[in-house]
């Protein structure tokens, strides 16, 4: 799932919650690297930036062997074993206020796992190199990522024009 789309969902099923943009950071989380290495991309003239809104998660990717740090923080960011270290550590009393942060990135890896077919990622990290592919892929053609696209943007179109309507019943009730 594209990252902001990430950050959407979970906005959107926890914007009641007082932690609300704990859990959105976190479930983007992962993916920021990518927004450091698009800067740098553009910084060192790979692309320029009006290639950016165009520039597909293939092309994208074959970009990262540049940038083996970021390949290496994507492996971490996306690895349920330093989730899971990072999950235990936020129960330690002095660090529980940073649940929902952490919370939000294991939704993320969790979207990420029925997301990514070809492209799926190395969860056991730094155990293991296995994945799981997913029969669905957001992006990727022969993996439905059309019909998931399409499915993905009429929910998210259904979802802000009832957040909208909320808002304006919201505002003139008072």
């Amino acid at each position: 799932m594209f990252t902001f789309h990430h950050g959407f969902w979970t906005y959107f099923f926890t914007r009641r919650h007082p932690a609300v943009w704990q859990f959105v950071i976190g479930a983007m989380l992962p993916d920021y690297v990518y927004f450091i290495v698009l800067g740098l991309m553009a910084a060192q003239g790979r692309i320029s930036l009006g290639e950016i809104p165009s520039l597909t998660p293939a092309i994208f990717l074959s970009y990262l062997p540049y940038y083996p740090w970021a390949v290496q923080t994507d492996l971490l960011g996306h690895s349920v074993v330093v989730w899971g270290v990072a999950f235990g550590l936020t129960l330690l009393p002095a660090l529980r206020k940073a649940q929902p942060l952490v919370i939000g990135w294991g939704l993320h890896l969790f979207i990420d796992g029925i997301t990514h077919a070809a492209y799926s990622n190395f969860f056991l990290y730094p155990l293991s190199m296995l994945t799981v592919e997913s029969p669905v892929s957001y992006w990727e053609p022969e993996y439905f990522g059309r019909e998931f696209r399409t499915v993905n943007g009429a929910l998210i179109t259904l979802a802000v024009l009832y957040l909208a309507y909320q808002w304006w019943k919201n505002k003139y009730r008072r």
